[in-house]
């Protein structure tokens, strides 16, 4: 007991003496002291921030539990680093000498019951269990390792650009090209700021010394507005005398694929090299061009929302990242809303329903694109974790590329209904509808193709497989490949239209619609028959709706005791009405006496009707019948009557 009495005392001596000579040094006077709660913290934040650092000093705000020197110092600069996560606010830190729940205790925190102070001789002190429990509370909340576990000797991971080893929390190592490609990420990432640290793994040129900071926060945007992973920090190496195999120099690319970024050890040192340090204000300038500024100054509007909790936690994203991702789902779910209640309404109001369904889709998509323009332009501002954020960008690129390929097609669907009359299946509309098939094909290969190559997969390798699956494909769907280049055949030399009469060995009737695998032919039964387009056109057509003129040919039989005169006559009306008619060729008719037979006078009657279709052929020759009956009554001619045989 005596011992530990005689112990405490060392330390106040020490720790007033070390406040003493803190005092003289100290710009603002300001005197360690621990007698209260607000002051014990105040201690401890003024002499672990610069200019005023003296980690002995505020390493006496911690209860003693027999840390070495150099773990003390660790141990108050992760207790800082945890504080300043959680938003402390002294201000609001009791300064009363005792506690005000708890005599002896203090909690910084209400609902954190690891994080309070303890009151022992009348000077007040990091808890021992506070000071215990700093690596793990340091791992939970700074470093975003939720589950608690150790990660020492593990390498970092793109999720948690942060979680570092308990043994190099603020430490600068360069190394190796793996530490110093670490500690770069380290003092560039909000949680531990410190663009002047991270600078110091850039090997700089004397004439850009004075801008290091600038062009070290420049990097960073490099990294965050590129949409390819430029480094892997599980695969680097982590050999101090590591040496490229092809230049036999101590030079390391972390991406072979970038040979503008590259480390370079010197003396003992792995710097980012002076060569990329040259280009880091061009790739800049070709990245961001002059909006660099506005586009990383849109953030902080977020970062202010959040107030002082700007920089707390849920998962991995803090709480400004998470107000700007609702933000940013709100001007979607606007959209969405601004077109499914407002654009909708007013196409279906003022174009016909064909037109309005599609133009209403086009207009959706190029908003919808217009708004993932924006996200992408900036989406660095979100400032992700650098090995983390590529797939971000990513996966917008690849949502883009997906409203793109909708809006395409979209626009394809348009000409076609553009070019075509409603509900008229005709070649004009086959032909269309394959040509529009072929350049939606086009557009989805190309925009796979974009996606393959922003997600790197292997262009060569996916050809390659896609040719084997091709003609695996072709073999097993024989029928279909047949049937489409039959289609293709029709399309291309139009042997029948929708509408003509064609005679087929297997079928006759009216052409109902022309499909890409099939014909739909109505009968003169009122029956549906589909021939695939294979068949179809590997068989000869006949086809009567083609044809200029429809050719009419019968005879009239009269009686032997008919008048020669008046049959001449006959003949003569006939001539006349055939002249007078307007849908009957008048170039080539033959109206004669063909025969005669033991029943009667045969009359032959040869015209050609000049009709479109089936109906007004049938419509004419009503006509011409009718007529022809009207001059047989007005002369006084008698028909044949003929047997009935079937008696």
């Amino acid at each position: 007991m005596k011992m530990k009495t005689i112990r405490i005392k060392i330390l106040l001596i020490l720790s007033i003496i070390l406040g003493l000579q803190f005092t003289a040094l100290s710009q603002d006077n300001w005197d360690f002291s621990n007698s209260t709660p607000q002051k014990l913290v105040k201690s401890h934040y003024y002499f672990v921030t610069k200019p005023n650092v003296d980690l002995d000093v505020a390493a006496f705000t911690m209860e003693d539990i027999g840390l070495s020197k150099s773990l003390k110092r660790r141990r108050i600069k992760e207790l800082y680093a945890i504080l300043l996560t959680l938003h402390l606010d002294i201000d609001k830190i009791s300064n009363r000498r005792k506690g005000i729940a708890e005599k002896n205790r203090y909690f910084l925190f209400p609902n954190n019951k690891k994080l309070y102070l303890i009151r022992k001789d009348r000077e007040w002190f990091y808890s021992s269990k506070t000071v215990k429990s700093i690596p793990q509370l340091y791992d939970y909340y700074v470093l975003g390792n939720k589950k608690g576990i150790s990660i020492s000797n593990k390498p970092l991971r793109y999720k948690k650009i942060l979680n570092l080893a308990d043994s190099i929390p603020f430490k600068l190592d360069l190394s190796t090209p793996y530490k110093s490609l670490l500690s770069f990420f380290i003092f560039i990432d909000d949680s531990l700021y410190n663009p002047s640290e991270a600078a110091k793994c850039i090997n700089f040129s004397k004439e850009d010394k004075d801008n290091k900071e600038i062009l070290t926060i420049k990097l960073k945007q490099i990294f965050l507005g590129s949409e390819h992973q430029i480094i892997a920090l599980d695969k680097l190496s982590d050999d101090k005398n590591y040496t490229d195999s092809i230049t036999n120099q101590h030079i390391y690319f972390p991406n072979p694929n970038m040979k503008k970024l590259f480390l370079e050890k010197v003396h003992n040192n792995w710097l980012i090299s002076r060569t990329t340090s040259k280009l880091i204000e061009s790739v800049h300038e070709e990245m961001y061009g002059s909006n660099a500024e506005e586009i990383f100054k849109f953030s902080d509007k977020f970062k202010k929302w959040a107030g002082s909790r700007a920089n707390d936690r849920v998962l991995f994203l803090a709480y400004w990242q998470i107000y700007m991702i609702l933000y940013f789902l709100g001007i979607f779910f606007l959209t969405f809303l601004t077109n499914r209640f407002v654009v909708k309404p007013i196409f279906n109001k003022f174009l016909k329903r064909r037109y309005a369904k599609i133009y209403y889709k086009l207009v959706s998509n190029i908003i919808t694109l217009i708004v993932l323009r924006v996200l992408i332009n900036y989406s660095p501002s979100f400032e992700f974790p650098i090995l983390f954020n590529h797939i971000f960008i990513k996966t917008i690129h690849v949502v883009n590329i997906f409203f793109f390929t909708l809006l395409s097609v979209n626009i394809v669907n348009i000409i076609i209904i553009l070019l075509t009359e409603e509900e008229k299946y005709d070649n004009k509309f086959g032909l269309l509808f394959f040509s529009g098939l072929l350049a939606k094909l086009v557009i989805f290969v190309v925009s796979l193709l974009m996606i393959i190559q922003i997600l790197e997969f292997n262009l060569i390798n996916f050809l390659a497989g896609l040719s084997i699956g091709g003609f695996a494909l072709a073999l097993g769907a024989q029928d279909t490949v047949k049937n489409f280049f039959g289609s293709l055949m029709i399309f291309a030399d139009q042997p029948f239209n929708v509408g003509d009469w064609i005679d087929t060995k297997e079928v006759s009737g009216n052409v109902e619609k022309v499909g890409l695998r099939s014909t739909r032919i109505r009968t003169f039964h009122n029956s549906l028959v589909t021939i695939p387009n294979s068949k179809l056109s590997d068989n000869n057509i006949d086809n009567m709706g083609k044809r200029y003129f429809r050719r009419y040919k019968t005879h009239i039989t009269i009686v032997h005791d008919t008048d020669i005169d008046t049959i001449d006559k006959f003949i003569e009306e006939i001539r006349i009405i055939i002249t007078e008619s307007e849908n009957i060729r008048k170039d080539f008719h033959l109206v004669y006496i063909d025969n005669i037979t033991k029943y009667g006078i045969d009359i032959l009657l040869y015209v050609f009707f000049v009709v479109p279709d089936w109906d007004s052929e049938l419509a004419e020759k009503h006509k011409l019948i009718h007529k022809i009956l009207e001059a047989q009554k007005k002369l006084d001619i008698k028909f044949v009557s003929f047997p009935d045989f079937s008696k």
